[in-house]
């Protein structure tokens, strides 16, 4: 699987180039059970920081990073992975932020993708959709996690399944 042009190009401006293989130990992952998956993506394309596609409708510049260094702290009580972790029954995994919103990027087990913060969305089904998604503001496919019933909704307000893998 890869990325599109457009992805790629902004990868790129972010410090990507092709055979880029940085070291697990300047990823500073915050957990030692990363799935191997997971850790071979963000060799390539872990700690990029850059400007997600502009918008025409909007002066806001939208940011992503795929920093996935994460304070211990960050990753217990209230906080948005441990809660967001419990409603989803499944450990998420720290890849980056998004920013002016405040989102955190990150996945699960399988590879989905999470934003998540004030509130929780599925980005995408694997690193590359979701991550993609992100930084081309594709929201269209998204789907936001009702917090009282567990469900999720699409952008049509209507419950819908997490699509398959």
């Amino acid at each position: 699987m890869e990325f599109t042009i457009n992805a790629k190009k902004l990868l790129e401006k972010a410090g990507w180039f092709e055979g880029r293989n940085i070291s697990k130990e300047e990823l500073k992952l915050p957990y030692d059970d990363y799935p191997q998956f997971v850790i071979d993506f963000l060799r390539e394309y872990g700690n990029l920081s850059g400007e997600c596609e502009k918008q025409g409708y909007t002066p806001v510049i939208n940011e992503f990073d795929l920093e996935p260094a994460m304070p211990q702290n960050k990753l217990m009580g209230d906080n948005d992975y441990p809660v967001y972790s419990e409603m989803l029954g499944r450990k998420l995994f720290p890849l980056g932020g998004y920013y002016p919103d405040g989102y955190y990027i990150c996945c699960d087990a399988d590879g989905r993708v999470y934003k998540m913060g004030e509130y929780c969305f599925h980005v995408g089904t694997n690193l590359y959709v979701g991550v993609e998604n992100i930084i081309l503001l594709n929201t269209l496919s998204s789907l936001q996690l009702d917090e009282d019933s567990g469900k999720w909704w699409n952008m049509d307000a209507e419950y819908s399944e997490l699509p398959a893998l």
